[in-house]
């Protein structure tokens, strides 16, 4: 091959060379360019869907506001006031006395004492907005991008003295919520005595009540105390403290309930109602607010057969339960 051939060959070689690194700057450059965009989504232009970005915890909203600590504190000493006192600023951080064992605010981690300075292991909590006020859109993102692990058991473990299985058995006491048979908190017991009164008062006047009642399930037991983690996650379930209970009808034929089950059906969350959903009535959901629980279907991953008490999740959203004075 002639000097002139082989240089020719080679400047060829060299220009497909630099094509393909050309071709390759472009389509970097193409992706950068479209992750930018993603990015800024909260500014797109007119007509354009804006991308949904899931808000941080609430406890890292407040990180450096120190009196929305201390009334996320006072709060929690009102949900609970015969287990929770002596909020005060103590050692440069917002703390409380839960059941005499002081946990400090710690980052929004909430950790005793001797874990406070250990706060970057831990996720933070997140007290979050109930009811659920996004929309459908949003809505399908959160079931399809759903977050599994938020905050410690610290907390909840020493709030309900139960930090094993063995010890949180010991708080149970078999209950018959009408006629559906579960294990549940000596605690919320008092209270679900309460709340069955008033459902069964209702039931007198509201036939959706009275059906609602008919169809529970009783033949096996629904959920009350199982302990267990929250699937997916390392984080306890409100389940293992025995102060959550489900209740599902004899038959939910084709309707929904709980999101997990339903997560490979490709189903439509723009309308939840009593077609598509299992529904408590709303006085049978309004009945246990006011007593400190709050419903599942106001998730939203939604969970229409689910109750737990959490009545510092009300405060935190501006909702005094009616009977909070009944709340021990």
């Amino acid at each position: 091959m002639s000097d002139s051939a082989y240089y020719k060959n080679m400047d060829i070689k060299n220009m497909k060379n630099q094509s393909k690194i050309l071709i390759g700057s472009i389509v970097l450059l193409f992706c950068i360019l479209t992750l930018i965009s993603l990015a800024g989504c909260r500014s797109t232009p007119k007509g354009r869907l804006p991308l949904y970005v899931r808000p941080e915890p609430s406890t890292l909203r407040i990180i450096n506001d120190l009196e929305a600590q201390q009334k996320l504190l006072q709060n929690f000493a009102k949900a609970y006031p015969n287990k929770i006192r002596d909020v005060k600023f103590l050692n440069e951080d917002w703390s409380m006395l839960v059941n005499d064992k002081r946990f400090y605010f710690a980052n929004g981690r909430f950790l005793p004492e001797e874990l406070r300075k250990q706060w970057e292991e831990y996720l933070p909590y997140d007290f979050y907005v109930y009811p659920w006020t996004g929309t459908a859109k949003e809505r399908q993102i959160e079931l399809e991008n759903p977050v599994y692990s938020i905050g410690s058991s610290f907390l909840f473990d020493t709030l309900y003295s139960s930090p094993t299985e063995e010890e949180s058995l010991k708080w149970q006491v078999n209950y018959s919520f009408f006629g559906v048979p579960m294990l549940i908190h000596s605690d919320i017991k008092p209270l679900l005595d309460k709340i069955s009164d008033l459902i069964h008062a209702a039931a007198q006047t509201e036939p959706s009540v009275n059906e609602w009642i008919a169809e529970l399930q009783t033949t096996q037991s629904s959920y009350g105390w199982n302990w267990r983690n929250i699937a997916d996650t390392n984080r306890r379930s409100n389940h293992s403290y025995g102060i959550a209970i489900d209740l599902l009808p004899i038959d939910l034929g084709d309707r929904l309930t709980y999101w997990r089950w339903n997560m490979n059906d490709n189903i439509s969350v723009k309308t939840i109602d009593s077609t598509t959903y299992y529904l408590p009535p709303e006085t049978v959901i309004k009945i246990f607010e006011e007593y400190g629980f709050i419903w599942g279907g106001s998730w939203s991953l939604i969970d229409t057969m689910h109750f737990e008490y959490r009545p510092e999740i009300l405060l935190v959203n501006g909702i005094e339960p009616l009977n909070m004075n009944n709340i021990k």
